[in-house]
């Protein structure tokens, strides 16, 4: 990691999200796949970081947003598309080449819901999964983008993760949704919280499973799996049959252990036999 991250936030909360300027109804949907409030957030932090980081689009060196996940997009990759295009258009005004997004391989998911652990459990569990970087980022402007930052174990993380892959980025940057800090920074609950503003239930996004505006991420197929029996096929039934095959196929390839710690809720996604 270079000496330096240059760190870019679209909110800077210190207290209360609430009363922040943040939208958390709008924050809690994008967390969930909304199609039109990931766009809206990633289209901010892509013009944050034309305005903050300049050198993105004037300097021609790749530029490149590294994304971390297994199987299943988390949130943070469509923040990251709908950043990348805004950073993409303006280097192409300049005639620059424009940027890509890389896969960081993660050998496994989160056991536990994340935005519910402290800071050492975050520490924990992310050292216990293995990050394979798939692509050499040396001589790249290296954006890692993401939804908030509170204790910043995953920033740390995915930086380590390109350093211990040898390569030496032009250019290291993280670029936010919200960032806790002050008292904000040490109350890692806030982000669940944050989570749950306007999804308290599945029911509050049955709408945009029925209108086909959602992106599955991987945080909304665990909650789904995760869920009460009832709750769960309430939900699905909603769901246009295109996004269950979806969620099917995303847990199998998320691998046999992930099926089996959610067995109950994979079995209602299996397509009913025809009579």
């Amino acid at each position: 990691m270079t000496a330096t991250v240059r760190r870019v936030a679209t909110w800077t909360v210190a207290h209360d999200p609430w009363t922040s300027g943040l939208d958390v109804a709008a924050y809690s949907r994008m967390k969930h796949g909304s199609v039109a409030d990931l766009r809206d957030f990633g289209t901010a932090v892509g013009q944050d970081l034309v305005a903050q980081v300049p050198a993105l689009v004037e300097d021609p060196a790749d530029v490149v947003f590294p994304v971390a996940y297994l199987a299943v997009r988390p949130a943070c990759w469509f923040l990251a598309r709908h950043a990348l295009d805004v950073v993409d258009h303006e280097r192409s005004r300049r005639g620059r080449p424009p940027g890509r997004i890389v896969h960081v391989h993660k050998d496994a998911v989160t056991a536990r819901d994340y935005a519910t652990a402290d800071a050492a459990d975050r520490a924990a569990e992310l050292a216990s999964i293995g990050f394979t970087l798939r692509e050499r980022l040396d001589g790249a402007q290296v954006v890692v983008v993401d939804d908030v930052r509170v204790t910043g174990s995953a920033e740390r993380t995915i930086f380590a993760a390109l350093a211990a892959a040898g390569d030496r980025p032009r250019r290291e940057v993280a670029a936010y949704v919200a960032v806790m800090d002050g008292a904000a920074a040490h109350d890692p609950s806030i982000e669940s919280r944050l989570n749950l503003a306007a999804a308290a239930s599945l029911d509050d996004l049955a709408e945009l499973a029925r209108t086909g505006e959602m992106h599955l991420t991987i945080r909304m197929l665990k909650r789904v799996l995760g869920a009460d029996e009832g709750e769960r096929r309430r939900f699905l039934a909603e769901c246009t049959p295109d996004l269950v095959e979806e969620m099917r196929a995303g847990a199998l390839a998320t691998g046999p252990a992930f099926v089996e710690s959610y067995r109950n809720g994979v079995a209602d996604l299996e397509p009913v036999p025809a009579t």
